[in-house]
């Protein structure tokens, strides 16, 4: 590994000062996050079940909706009726032999991405416009003949066999899209415009795809543009991913907060005052939603709630993941705020990840 030496690399857009800050601030994330999993009491994971870290393998291959959705009927109809539409001139460099054509969803991580193309497939498995329909789990760290396998088994209904090199695999999977109309969900796409490497594995993906029916569709979710734009969408199909109305955020964080909790009726009331007050702390992340309204199920007291609610982790945590949330992977953010590991101990993994497409040359 050749030695990293951010503060003179002469291609990085950053000066001395602004990464300086840039690292100060995440240094604050994480002691912000210790803080708030602290007061909100989140359970302490084990080592062993903390260790294994993201990836493609063993990555979710369902397609089936979450149990609870709200909120984004509007969305799924749009996106549905953009699936549906011929778009002949949707694509900008569209070649004529291309079997399909890529529409995007994109947003910060926790927005309901992933949550919004689980519905969108429920919807098209019971329309019946396309003849398969397959949702994969893509992630950071991913290997092409993973994603060929899970792409296989979402086609097939059945297990992949184990093939021993890529080109098998591809044949196959070419075999079972052969003159079907699809529609794939590349789920959690990461891109590094810089990263060549990575950049030739997303088109390594599509490869195989061409063997499939005129009409056929992929559906990319990403936390930027850039990758959506890399596997071929354009810049009209790059859809931002909506913010949820106040008062439909409030009815998500309500379920979440109060889903099979028997209170006195007196004490409802109150808690569902103070649920209110705390729903506007969120800034209208799902995940957070969720997070915080299940830790605050847990304990349907009102002093807690009060002290959740008047408290200040949850005004300067919640911007800090903001701000950092494009940056930093969640399950290594609730690893680390769980284990409440020290900065020192988070450097050398989390932030050389963070910094390596800006600042480090590594092989």
């Amino acid at each position: 590994m050749k030695k990293c030496n951010f503060l003179k690399d002469q291609d990085s857009s950053m000066s001395k000062i602004e990464l300086k800050q840039s690292l100060e601030k995440i240094e604050k994330v994480i002691n912000d996050a210790c803080g708030f999993f602290e007061q909100m009491n989140l359970p302490n994971k084990s080592n062993a079940n903390l260790s294994k870290p993201a990836s493609s393998r063993g990555a979710v291959t369902t397609a089936r909706p979450p149990p609870l959705v709200i909120g984004r009927d509007k969305d799924c109809d749009n996106i549905v009726a953009m699936l549906h539409d011929k778009e002949e001139d949707a694509q900008p460099d569209t070649n004529k032999a291309q079997c399909y054509s890529v529409i995007g969803i994109h947003g910060i991580g926790g927005s309901g991405k992933s949550t919004l193309s689980q519905l969108v497939c429920a919807r098209e498995e019971k329309d019946g416009h396309f003849n398969l329909v397959m949702w994969v789990h893509v992630s950071q760290d991913f290997s092409v003949d993973t994603i060929f396998r899970q792409m296989s088994e979402a086609a097939s209904r059945t297990p992949c066999p184990q093939f021993n090199n890529l080109d098998t695999l591809q044949t196959n999977l070419q075999k079972k899209l052969h003159g079907k109309r699809f529609l794939l969900v590349l789920d959690d796409v990461w891109y590094n415009n810089r990263d060549v490497r990575q950049y030739e594995k997303l088109q390594q993906i599509l490869s195989p795809l061409n063997a499939g029916e005129a009409g056929s569709k992929i559906l990319v979710t990403s936390r930027t543009k850039d990758a959506l734009i890399a596997l071929g969408a354009a810049e009209q199909r790059c859809i931002p991913m909506s913010l949820l109305d106040e008062d439909v955020f409030l009815k998500l964080f309500k379920h979440y907060a109060f889903h099979n909790v028997c209170v006195a009726a007196d004490d409802r009331i109150r808690l569902e005052d103070i649920a209110t007050h705390i729903a506007k702390k969120l800034k209208g992340s799902p995940l957070a939603a969720k997070l915080v309204g299940g830790q605050l199920r847990m304990r349907p007291n009102i002093d807690y709630w009060r002290s959740s609610r008047d408290g200040n982790h949850l005004d300067d945590t919640m911007g800090a993941l903001w701000w950092s949330y494009q940056h930093l992977d969640e399950q290594g953010l609730l690893e680390v705020a769980m284990k409440g590991r020290i900065w020192k101990m988070f450097a050398r993994d989390t932030l050389m990840n963070w910094c390596q497409p800006h600042f480090c040359n590594l092989k």
